[in-house]
């Protein structure tokens, strides 16, 4: 094979591997462990604590146990990207499927099943885990801290509002599409408008677990 046929041959191969959509890296998922800081967890991989904090959409260096950080590198945008957001799109319609067999269950504050009653953190965690997701129980700014922050919402992922009844993040539902979310609120489990009238004032952002 002569130098230019040779160049050749590292051109198309070249143009196989871009067009394939595959990244050289993937990125790390990290579970928190007890006596986990975000220093430690760097220093695992090679990186600062603060560029953890930008990847994962942090505002302190506060973490807790079972949170679920992404760490460094980049991730596969080929077809094995489709069938993930296949997955999780089907993964998101089963919880907010689950989640609307609760429309009408009552809201007791600190409740975590339909036959107590529900708030808010405890309806998101009872859905969770009955769809799959084993999560701890926590608050709604708990479940902030943990989820990984997003701008284009899917169905199933979290919304969260801020100053409800208490400063920082105070409630939680579940984004259902079209603006809306299902959440525990006022006397019982419910469907609102996230971004007008009440929620709309108090809205924060969305997240996925």
């Amino acid at each position: 094979m002569n130098t230019m046929t040779k160049k050749m041959a590292a051109v198309a191969i070249a143009s196989a591997v871009a067009f394939s959509g595959v990244a050289s890296a993937e990125a790390a998922t990290y579970k928190v462990k007890s006596g986990d800081t975000l220093s430690k967890i760097g220093s695992k991989y090679g990186v600062s604590y603060k560029t953890i904090m930008n990847q994962n959409g942090l505002k302190s260096t506060r973490i807790y146990v079972g949170q679920k950080l992404q760490i460094g590198g980049t991730v596969k945008a080929s077809k094995s990207s489709s069938a993930s957001s296949a997955k999780a799109s089907a993964n998101g319609s089963s919880v907010i499927t689950n989640a609307k067999r609760y429309l009408g269950t009552r809201y007791v504050f600190g409740g975590s099943s339909p036959r107590s009653g529900f708030d808010c953190s405890g309806f998101i965690y009872y859905v969770l885990n009955q769809s799959g997701k084993k999560i701890g129980r926590t608050s709604a700014a708990g479940y902030y801290n943990m989820a990984k922050k997003v701008s284009s919402p899917r169905v199933g992922d979290l919304v969260f509002f801020s100053g409800t009844y208490k400063r920082g993040v105070s409630h939680i539902g579940f984004y259902i599409g079209n603006g809306k979310m299902i959440s525990a609120s006022g006397k019982k489990v419910n469907i609102a408008n996230i971004r007008s009238g009440y929620w709309g004032k108090h809205f924060t952002g969305y997240g996925r677990i």
